[in-house]
């Protein structure tokens, strides 16, 4: 909770110091970036912390980051493609004893609705807020340690694992054995305020929660000790979930002066 408060500080301590006089002179023939139009099209970074939601649910933030290109196809809506990279982790005491690190990639399409400029009626506005979801594919490997020992107790993946069939949550395992990593459906679902520093770039805060098509992702499966790698298919155990908050910086590309 505390590395949530300290960025919302940060956030807005720089939003007030934009909104700051400036007393310096400019040159008032000069372009600024201000005047340029941008263009539908942009691209964000965003870095953040993970909070896992699942068997092994005790807290433990992990650093993520991503990258993300967009493009508006109508008024407040905008469609696009986000890569994100980084850790899970949580631990339990009670009957488990462990903790968990899972290493991460995803690609994710994802669908915006600005609400700010498709309710508005401001030609602009300091302020943006946008809800999304989208569908995805997440690539990771969890593993499990004992918290007295630092032992692996548990881990997703070895040797003997073969593809599970993607989207589903049981089949006959295939292709050929020892997979690094699984991959899994991912449904991601969030909101994000956003202020417009300039014309074309906006400084952000994410929540991102997202909805993973497995039960392994801190390389736990239930209530049980069992390893849940993938050499042989399972579970009818609950999906795992987990979430990101993030700061996001995101510039729109100039548009092209005809």
């Amino acid at each position: 909770m505390q590395y949530i408060i300290l960025t919302m500080a940060v956030f807005l301590t720089v939003a007030r110091a934009s909104c700051a006089p400036h007393t310096n002179q400019v040159d008032q023939s000069a372009p600024s970036d201000n005047d340029a139009k941008p263009s539908r099209f942009s691209l964000s970074v965003r870095g953040g912390l993970s909070q896992f939601y699942g068997e092994l649910n005790e807290q433990d933030m992990k650093g993520s980051y991503g990258i993300g290109v967009h493009g508006r196809i109508a008024r407040g809506v905008t469609l696009g493609l986000d890569y994100s990279a980084g850790k899970i982790g949580g631990e339990k005491v009670p009957f488990f004893n462990s903790y968990f690190i899972n290493e991460y990639n995803a690609v994710e399409f994802i669908g915006r609705w600005n609400l700010t400029k498709q309710f508005s009626k401001r030609k602009e506005d300091l302020l943006d807020i946008s809800v999304y979801t989208g569908v995805g594919v997440m690539f990771f490997s969890a593993n499990a340690f004992d918290l007295n020992t630092n032992e692996l107790v548990r881990f997703s993946n070895s040797k003997t694992s073969k593809r599970n069939q993607l989207f589903l949550r049981w089949g006959n395992p295939r292709g050929r054995a020892g997979i690094k990593r699984t991959h899994e459906r991912i449904i991601p679902v969030g909101a994000m305020l956003d202020y417009n520093l300039t014309n074309r770039l906006k400084l952000g805060l994410d929540f991102r929660f997202y909805f993973v098509r497995t039960d392994k992702l801190d390389a736990t499966s239930g209530q049980s000790l069992d390893n849940p790698e993938e050499e042989t298919s399972y579970s009818d155990t609950p999906n795992d979930k987990f979430s990101l908050f993030a700061v996001t910086l995101t510039h729109y590309l100039r548009k092209r002066s005809k």
